[in-house]
C-alpha cells in the first residue's frame, strides 16, 4: 500500500514488490543479525527489488542508525543487539561498496574494512552538517538509510539536513515509520513533493503478520 506519489514509476514499482519471497539479502541480513530480514520486518525485499541490480558496483552507502544495545537510549536493539549488523551486512551485499553509518552512541562507533562510522544527533542540523562535513562523507552517497531515532520529528529532521547529500538516481530510505505516525506523514509528503521536484517519494506499508507497528517505509528516489 502506498500514501502519497501513489501514481509515480517507484510507486508502481514498488506495487510488484512480493514481501513475502525471500532473498539473498534477506538472508544475509538475518545471518549478521539485523532486523530487516523476514521475521519482524521485511525490508529487505524492498532493497532487493530496487537495489539487486548494483550489487557490484562501487557505491557509496550510508546508514544512521548502528544498533545501540545501551538500553537507556531511545530506540535501542536491547542488550542483545549486534551494533554494525546492518553495516556489515551492507558490505557482505555489496562487495565493492564504501560503507558509512552514524549514530548518537559515541560506544558503538567503529572502523573495519570497508566501513567508517560517525557521530550524529539526528535532532541537531548542526550535528548533521558537522557529520556531512567530514572528508570520508563529502562526497554524495548513492544510498541512504535512515534506521536511527524513530521518531516523526528525527526522520524529518535527517531528510530535511540530508536529502541533498544523495546522487541522482540515488535512493534514500526511512525504516520503521510507526503505525501510528503514517497519518503525518501522508500530511507533509505532498508538501515534501513540491519543496523537492526532482524526487518521487512512495510511502510503503508492508504487509506483515508479525508485525503491525512499524513495518512501514519511506523510500525516495533522486531522479537523474
Amino acid at each position: 500500500m502506498f500514501g502519497a506519489a501513489t501514481g509515480s514509476p517507484l510507486a508502481r514499482q514498488l506495487a510488484h514488490v512480493n514481501a513475502f519471497g525471500p532473498t539473498q539479502m534477506c538472508r544475509v541480513m538475518t545471518q549478521f543479525g539485523s532486523d530487516k530480514g523476514q521475521g519482524w520486518h521485511n525490508y529487505t525485499t524492498v532493497y532487493s527489488a530496487l537495489l539487486g541490480n548494483l550489487r557490484n558496483r562501487p557505491l557509496r552507502i550510508f546508514e544512521i542508525g548502528l544498533g545501540t544495545n545501551n538500553t537507556d537510549l531511545i530506540s535501542n536493539m536491547g542488550v542483545h543487539g549486534r551494533p554494525g549488523a546492518s553495516l556489515r551486512g551492507w558490505r557482505e551485499l555489496f562487495p565493492q561498496a564504501a560503507v558509512y553509518g552514524a549514530d548518537i552512541d559515541r560506544d558503538v562507533l567503529f572502523e573495519e574494512e570497508s566501513i567508517k562510522t560517525f557521530y550524529c544527533d539526528q535532532l541537531s542540523q548542526d550535528a548533521i552538517r558537522s557529520m556531512w562535513s567530514q572528508p570520508d562523507l563529502r562526497d554524495a552517497m548513492d544510498v541512504i538509510i535512515d534506521d536511527g531515532r524513530h521518531t516523526f520529528e528525527a526522520n524529518t529532521s535527517f531528510l530535511e539536513g540530508s536529502l541533498q547529500r544523495l546522487k541522482p538516481g540515488g535512493f534514500y530510505f526511512v525504516e520503521d515509520i510507526a503505525t501510528a505516525s503514517l497519518p503525518r506523514w501522508r500530511n507533509c509528503l505532498p508538501t515534501y513533493s513540491q519543496k523537492y521536484p526532482t524526487y518521487e517519494f512512495a510511502l510503503v506499508e508492508l504487509p506483515n503478520d508479525a508485525n503491525d507497528g512499524d513495518n512501514n517505509m519511506l523510500v525516495i528516489r533522486s531522479r537523474e
